[in-house]
């Protein structure tokens, strides 16, 4: 019995990865901002959403109770991206929604570094990047003291994040995102002026694709 017992002992220690700090220390940072945003169960996978999307260097004034939007959407997380019953093949929306819904972070081919501490609206904010699962690398940027999302940095442009709410089901998400471009990317320089904003005004999880978008 203990010789089966010491060679039970043996196959764990070496069948359990050993992890550097740097690994532990990422490791350990996204299960902070996963379990912040409720858990893995409640991070977003499939959802339909109606936005009001403005290329505007002056921010618009707050959506209204009546507000139309001028896009609906359908996004499958880390998969496609319908702007009504047309697939898009745009990768950066995809890839954003991919981030800030922080499925990437799980994903287990994405490779995730920790970024030097940050300030982001004048708040501390720390970053992870994620790489090898997707083309170019990607900064997500979190307040150090919530752990929320509040900025993603990816390829020419800053988007913050903002006013967030929850579905019914406890999901969360952004309805205020804006976005900068970088005057110098490598020293975290932006255009003070914004280049574009979207308002979320409507956000449903969806259980599966909807029939007209089905193949």
């Amino acid at each position: 019995m203990l010789h089966k017992l010491g060679l039970s002992l043996i196959a764990v220690v070496v069948m359990t990865p050993c992890l550097n700090a740097e690994e532990l220390d990422s490791k350990q940072r996204v299960e902070q901002v996963v379990a912040a945003a409720g858990g893995e169960e409640k991070l977003l996978k499939l959802f339909r959403f109606r936005e009001r999307v403005l290329i505007t260097a002056t921010p618009a004034a707050p959506v209204t109770a009546d507000e139309k939007g001028n896009r609906t959407s359908v996004v499958q997380v880390a998969g496609d991206w319908w702007l009504g019953t047309n697939k898009r093949d745009k990768d950066k929306v995809r890839v954003l929604c991919w981030a800030w819904s922080l499925r990437i972070l799980i994903d287990p081919k994405s490779k995730i570094e920790v970024l030097p501490e940050t300030a982001i609206n004048g708040k501390s904010a720390f970053g992870l990047r994620v790489s090898e699962s997707l083309k170019e690398p990607i900064d997500l940027l979190f307040d150090k003291e919530d752990q929320r999302l509040v900025g993603i940095d990816y390829t020419d442009t800053r988007h913050l994040f903002s006013e967030w709410k929850k579905t019914s089901d406890g999901h969360r998400y952004p309805s205020h995102v804006a976005g900068h471009r970088f005057t110098d990317r490598a020293k975290g320089m932006l255009n003070e002026k914004q280049w574009y904003q979207t308002d979320i005004l409507e956000l449903t999880p969806l259980s599966e694709l909807p029939p007209e978008l089905k193949p």
